[in-house]
């Protein structure tokens, strides 16, 4: 009775874990990002970053300065290129990266003795996730916009006007002339 009732709940866990994920494919926040020069993704990268309105080469950024990726969904050892597009906004998400920060194995005789490692907060980027969809790139997953890389107290979202000018004259994040309406793209 039991490996019945075991199997079961497997069956029933495993089926019920596809209706926890909410599809947003075909919802629009009514933001677009419009795409003017193609972007080249390195071979074993799913990431592309601009910054001060330049192409960043592979995976290096200022983490000091603020910085948007555009994000592909498949990984490949072949360069990838997004090319121009306008891209639909399907949600604006939130972020906040901790970067932890390399600590030391803590040893008790050192904490008495008061010579314990630095404890405080590791630092942290907020910034936007921009969900992207485009019926000719369905490959382009989003484009992420971070803040300066700073302690807790001090990190800030990046603004729109901030975010402008780090994509440059490579894109452009703005509101659609014409809503499109869910499941009509």
């Amino acid at each position: 009775m039991k490996p019945v009732l075991l199997s079961l709940l497997v069956v029933f866990l495993l089926t019920s874990c596809t209706s926890w994920v909410p599809d947003y494919s075909n919802k629009d926040s009514g933001y677009r990002v419009v795409l003017h020069q193609p972007l080249a993704v390195a071979p074993g990268n799913a990431r592309v970053f601009l910054q001060q309105g330049r192409m960043l080469p592979s995976l290096g950024f200022n983490q000091y300065d603020i910085s948007c990726s555009f994000e592909v969904r498949n990984l490949s050892e072949q360069p990838q290129t997004i090319e121009p597009d306008t891209f639909v906004v399907n949600r604006v998400q939130h972020l906040m990266d901790e970067v932890a920060s390399w600590r030391p194995v803590q040893l008790a005789s050192l904490t008495l003795a008061g010579a314990e490692v630095d404890s405080s907060p590791a630092d942290i980027f907020l910034g936007y996730h921009f969900w992207l969809y485009s019926e000719k790139q369905p490959d382009v997953l989003r484009m992420t916009c971070r803040g300066v890389f700073s302690e807790p107290w001090n990190a800030q979202y990046p603004t729109l006007g901030e975010i402008a000018q780090t994509l440059g004259s490579y894109a452009t994040l703005g509101t659609g002339a014409e809503t499109i309406q869910p499941g009509s793209y």
